[in-house]
């Protein structure tokens, strides 16, 4: 089915204060709330951030230097319990013996490179998971912000179409009060029925001014939803064509990014049970170190001598028993994937609830809008023969009422069935991941 709506939108020049700006669609208004809404900054920042980690984790397999320096000035050298008989004293005493020099100046530099650690493999793949997972979040959001602006749109059409509406009877009111008027003064009419006019007319005035507040309101929020600037004007067009359904169903759940969402959370969970059981594997290290040390000594005997060190080895860390806390984070990763397969479940029959209802509910009021449409313009027919017999004095002003209130909820009741139909397209490509275009 398809509803096409092009309606002359007067009121957004005067909600713009008669400055000119560009006059945009439903797509000109997603593409810019896709650009520069502030939640998809945001979540695009998160990408950039996630990025940074992948290169922090990527660090670790590169060797790693570090230098270190110490400085000290012995007050009192520490000595040494030695035996006696060493140096020529008698067996079995001691004596304390004080090695080196007071000052003491060294500087260590040591270079670390990891040979086998499994840990880094697996936190490297869980960073690029976690890139993806982040890119997916960005891309939830920006099917949340779709919704909104759609949403927001959507409503606003149905704003317009009951202003438009209202214009319209408020000319049949104005033309209607000036033929009481005149009947009135000619002696051939009522004053009550003069009165009673201006009374519909003054409600629906003031039914006109809530719509144009309501109407400001939604502009607003769509300035909010692109990040347009609320003092800067915007014009929106209101057009509203091809609203329609695919036949069938069948679509893949899979286009449903909380579903793709979960499915990457599932791959990392399983990334993390392989790096818990590989704390069981011992890690191997390689180093090397410079070392250099200067001694020194003041005072009439004084002396400043350099002492240079170099070695290199492997080292080897294995935890062999560390009070069963693997075992029990294996539990809890266990739990976590059985509690991801369920939320799995739970979306997938959420989506096909979602899919029918949708799809029911747009069928429903796919048969009714053209009807409902028909009596609009029936009712209007009526409603303008009334007044015109009216004008000729063949019917009461309570006859002109009927047929204005008939005609109010024709109006009434096509509009609910527009704002259902819509509602339902949306809820049908949110349900069918189609609220934005995929890569």
């Amino acid at each position: 089915m398809k509803l096409k709506f092009h309606l002359p939108i007067l009121l957004s020049l005067f909600f713009a204060g008669g400055v000119q700006a560009q006059e945009l669609s439903l797509n000109q208004l997603l593409d810019a709330a896709l650009k520069n809404n502030f939640d998809v900054q945001a979540a695009q920042l998160d990408e950039k951030k996630t990025n940074a980690r992948i290169d922090e984790v990527k660090s670790n397999l590169l060797p790693s230097v570090t230098v270190q320096g110490d400085y000290r000035r012995y007050i009192k050298i520490p000595g040494q319990v030695v035996p006696a008989s060493a140096f020529g004293g008698p067996e079995g005493t001691y004596t304390t013996l004080a090695f080196g020099l007071p000052y003491n100046l060294s500087t260590t530099a040591q270079v670390t490179q990891a040979l086998y650690n499994p840990s880094v493999r697996y936190a490297l793949k869980a960073a690029n998971l976690n890139r993806e997972l982040t890119s997916l979040s960005t891309v939830k959001t920006k099917e949340d912000v779709a919704y909104n602006v759609t949403d927001a749109y959507y409503n606003l059409v149905t704003v317009v179409q009951q202003m438009a509406f209202l214009d319209s009877n408020l000319l049949s009111l104005d033309r209607l009060y000036k033929v009481s008027d005149l009947l009135y003064q000619n002696q051939l009419g009522q004053r009550v029925d003069k009165d009673r006019i201006m009374i519909n007319k003054t409600t629906t005035e003031t039914q006109l001014a809530t719509l144009k507040d309501n109407y400001q309101q939604l502009v607003n929020l769509l300035k909010f939803y692109t990040g347009t600037p609320q003092s800067e004007p915007l014009r929106i067009a209101v057009s509203v064509s091809e609203v329609m359904l695919p036949s069938g169903s069948g679509f893949d759940e899979k286009r449903r990014t909380d579903v793709m969402l979960l499915e990457k959370q599932r791959e990392l969970n399983s990334l993390q049970d392989k790096n818990i059981k590989a704390g069981f594997i011992p890690t191997v290290n390689a180093y090397g170190t410079a070392n250099l040390t200067y001694y020194g000594k003041g005072g009439e005997y004084s002396t400043f001598q350099q002492v240079p060190g170099y070695w290199a080895g492997l080292q080897l860390n294995w935890s062999v028993f560390d009070g069963y806390a693997r075992k029990a984070k294996r539990r809890q990763n266990e739990i976590d994937n059985d509690k991801l397969a369920v939320q799995l479940k739970q979306v997938s029959q959420s989506i096909q609830m979602e899919e029918a209802n949708a799809r029911n509910k747009f069928s429903v009021e796919q048969r009714n809008i053209d009807a409902k449409k028909e009596q609009v313009a029936l009712a209007d027919r009526v409603y303008k023969q009334i007044q015109l017999q009216f004008k000729e004095g063949v019917v009461s002003l309570t006859d002109v009422i009927q047929a204005e209130n008939s005609l109010l909820d024709a109006q009434s009741n096509y509009l609910t069935s527009l704002v259902q139909i819509l509602k339902a397209e949306l809820e049908w490509k949110k349900a069918t991941g189609s609220l934005i275009a995929k890569e």
